[in-house]
């Protein structure tokens, strides 16, 4: 999978500027890429948590995927996350601390499988 090196930064300084607190987002793209980042109205970033009001969620056949970030320096997605990852598509982002560069990202599909992350140049 590719993502737009413009949203790896924006997720990536998304996550350093709210964190001890986790973000959340939705992906927009194709099949094959990532292009850009939804922010849901209502949306609460906590220590430990972040939800998206699914309700908020437009209807859009562009909406791929999902991305959060985790305050720690692990990326393992929670069962909390798969049973997110199976109502918001097929490609999901957890970013780690200390949300420096592509390392602290990581991609998974809906079941929970990492996959590779690519940056677009």
């Amino acid at each position: 999978m590719l993502i737009k090196r413009n949203v790896l930064e924006f997720v990536l300084g998304v996550s350093r500027k709210t964190h001890p607190k986790e973000f959340t987002g939705l992906l927009r793209g194709g099949p094959e890429i990532i292009e850009e980042v939804l922010l849901i109205p209502g949306s609460l970033f906590g220590e430990n948590f972040a939800t998206i009001r699914l309700d908020m969620k437009p209807i859009d056949p562009s909406i791929i995927g999902s991305v959060h970030s985790h305050p720690g320096n692990s990326f393992i997605p929670s069962k909390t996350d798969l049973r997110f990852f199976n109502k918001t598509g097929f490609i999901h982002l957890i970013l780690k601390y200390p949300y420096k560069d592509i390392k602290d990202v990581a991609a998974y599909d809906n079941m929970g499988n990492r996959l590779e992350l690519i940056v677009e140049e």
